[in-house]
């Protein structure tokens, strides 16, 4: 690389800050566009290619022709004439954070990484150069900047015979197609070739094995009703158990099919009744499923993924939800609600979307950067999961099971449980639903008719409950709340009390929270009617929103969202007072919301003054992890802060022998004047 640029280069890497780092240099930063472009050719055909990317991508809306030119045409050299395998998969992780340089350098991208795997996996180049090469073109394509017929052939005439290197990690970056792109059966047959070829390294053979194993898990996810599930399901166990045998380093295989083993529990419940040993086996699977997806956590990092693939807050919250969900249940196996495999299925569909999540840029003009899920309909999982916490609604809820309708509403779950038919009908059962379509969805024409007076109060709650709950299994694709979980989590995993199945237990409700949040946090206050109300400007000027507003929507959040009976209010003789929500996943684990509302200015320090105290002594008696949520109901004439600025978690220790107590706090902003009336 040219000396001078070189030295701009470790300049700038000496002072800039570790934001400036990860977004790269500037081309002033590299001594300036003209002597970038001068020694253009030089720079991208070295290791610094990266750097060159970065900075092209950063300035290329404000460069003037006479610079863009001769740049453009040097990155795409530098991508067509790599200096080595690594060089290109930094390249492209550059490039594919910046659509619109993706957009300025055309077709040529994808026609070069097309050239560059076609060459790998014919011997005739680098072996190495496939995957980067292949991965590239894969997520262009998703983030719909590449033409998918190109990568679907090139991926279709992998036959096993190219060089083995060449091979390496392919397997899951065909599974990665399969999940994300449609009419690709043929790519199931390549990832059969691949595990059964015997000249293939036992790891390329493993993987491709486990790509098979999730596409049955998928093929029972997407079925329209339990035998077939069921049945795909045990193909899948099958699989996954052989590999966890055979390789003892694959924890992601071992955790899927505690995961499925735990799910078939529920699927034979739901035809006998349960034995007596019933309760022990599932509390020993859960038991089984809490280690292995904390190991998994723990210790395999992104060993058998790629740093673009998953949602990892996401993922790991959502195997948590499972393990809570598996051992809620072992405790109530004489309810007959229990008795269905729902909830674990929709847990075990939240795993898949998260976990095979990608995160791509889209918008030329702006880059957003998102979560794409896989194309995964499963609409007879959902539907059956939507009516099963319907039913638990109104047999636990207090607010719900004193209603006097609430039994006509119960039995009509019931039928509709016991019936085998899909959730692809759409009649409305009379006019009691009319106008509550989340409600209205889980009935259909098979279902005894439901009367026309049935309280409208108590159905719009159950219409909150369950769109609520809708809202609770639908991946947010917000790739700002996965990043934010994964780093809350981090933080959370350096107590020493960071255990299973504690762990577990609050990850599952500090998805939750951040959830609220991210979702009240730019919300109008019409939301959800009179219930977000406190969003906005107060009825009465001189009157502030009262705590309470703030305590209900949340407790609603909760209880739409986590398993019914779990969530409590106003639990008196915790820590010598009353705390405000408290959530109970399983007997001796109670993990409790404290609820403030604020009225004056505040900063970290004065939140953690006032507030910290009470929020840490009803961790007292139970594991150290606690929720403060405060209501900001300060004067916002110039706005309030951003949302990562108004969520973080603080140690405190009450004595020199304490673990530690971790307080989650977010502070949301109430009481909003409408934009149009903030001042600078």
């Amino acid at each position: 690389m040219a000396h001078d640029v070189d030295q701009a280069l470790r300049e700038w890497a000496t002072r800039a800050t570790d934001e400036e780092l990860d977004a790269g240099p500037t081309l002033a930063d590299l001594g300036g566009a003209a002597a970038v472009a001068d020694q253009g050719d030089e720079i991208a055909t070295g290791a610094q290619l990266p750097y060159l990317l970065a900075a092209v991508a950063r300035d290329l809306a404000s460069l003037p022709d006479k610079h863009a030119t001769p740049l453009l045409a040097a990155v795409a050299r530098g991508l067509r004439e790599p200096s080595a395998a690594w060089t290109l998969a930094e390249a492209l992780d550059v490039l594919c954070a910046h659509p619109a340089l993706v957009a300025r350098l055309g077709t040529r991208t994808s026609r070069d990484l097309v050239a560059h795997a076609q060459a790998a996996l014919a011997g005739e180049a680098d072996s190495a150069l496939a995957q980067p090469a292949i991965a590239g073109l894969l997520r262009l394509v998703i983030a719909e900047q590449a033409n998918r017929h190109h990568l679907l052939l090139l991926l279709t005439e992998i036959t096993g015979g190219e060089p083995p290197q060449a091979l390496e990690r392919l397997p899951i970056l065909i599974g990665i197609a399969h999940d994300h792109l449609t009419d690709t059966a043929e790519l199931l047959t390549v990832l059969s070739t691949l595990e059964n070829h015997p000249e293939l390294s036992p790891a390329t053979r493993a993987d491709a094995g486990f790509e098979l194993a999730l596409a049955d898990e998928r093929a029972a996810l997407q079925a329209t009703d339990y035998t077939a599930a069921e049945e795909r399901l045990r193909r899948a166990l099958m699989r996954f158990k052989d590999l966890d045998r055979t390789h003892e380093n694959r924890l992601d295989a071992r955790a899927h099919a505690a995961a499925i083993e735990a799910v078939l529990i529920f699927a034979e419940l739901a035809h006998d009744p349960p034995p007596s040993e019933a309760s022990n086996y599932l509390t020993s699977v859960a038991d089984r499923l809490a280690v292995t997806t904390a190991h998994l956590a723990a210790w395999s990092g992104r060993m058998h993924q790629l740093p673009w693939l998953s949602a990892r807050g996401l993922t790991q919250s959502a195997w948590s939800r499972l393990v809570t969900t598996m051992q809620t249940a072992s405790a109530h196996l004489s309810q007959p609600s229990w008795y269905y495999p729902d909830a674990a299925l929709n847990d075990l569909l939240k795993i898949y979307q998260a976990s095979r999540s990608v995160h791509a840029h889209l918008d030329q003009h702006h880059g957003l950067k998102v979560l794409i899920s896989p194309a995964l309909e499963a609409s007879f999982i959902r539907h059956q999961g939507l009516l099963h916490h319907l039913q638990q609604a109104l047999t636990t809820d207090p607010q719900l099971t004193d209603h006097p309708d609430a039994r006509a509403l119960y039995e009509a779950v019931q039928e509709r449980q016991h019936r085998s038919t899909t959730a692809h009908q759409e009649a409305v059962p009379g006019k009691a639903l009319t106008g509550r379509p989340a409600l209205a969805a889980l009935f259909h024409a098979d279902t005894a008719a439901l009367r026309d007076d049935l309280d409208p109060h108590l159905l719009d709650q159950l219409e909150q409950h369950i769109q609520q709950a809708n809202k609770g299994y639908t991946p947010t694709g917000n790739h700002r709340l996965d990043a934010h979980l994964e780093f809350l989590l981090d933080f959370l995993a350096t107590s020493p009390a960071w255990k299973p199945s504690d762990s577990h237990h609050f990850t599952t409700l500090l998805e939750q929270f951040l959830r609220f949040l991210y979702d009240r946090f730019d919300a109008q206050a019409d939301l959800y009617g009179t219930r977000t109300a406190y969003l906005g400007p107060p009825p009465d000027t001189r009157k502030p929103w009262p705590e309470k507003s703030v305590q209900d929507d949340f407790h609603q959040h909760l209880a739409g969202t986590l398993t019914p009976g779990t969530i409590q209010r106003e639990i008196i003789d915790v820590a010598s007072g009353r705390t405000d929500i408290t959530y109970t996943p399983q007997p001796g684990s109670r993990f409790v919301a404290e609820i403030k509302r604020r009225t004056t200015a505040w900063n970290r320090d004065t939140l953690e003054r006032d507030y910290l105290a009470q929020a840490t002594n009803y961790t007292a008696t139970g594991p150290p992890f606690g929720l403060l949520l405060v209501g900001d109901h300060s004067k916002h004439q110039g706005g309030y802060p951003d949302i990562d600025d108004s969520i973080w978690v603080t140690r405190h220790a009450r004595s020199p022998t304490e673990i530690p107590r971790f307080i989650v706090v977010g502070i949301l902003p109430i009481g909003r004047a409408t934009p149009s009336a903030l001042r600078r």
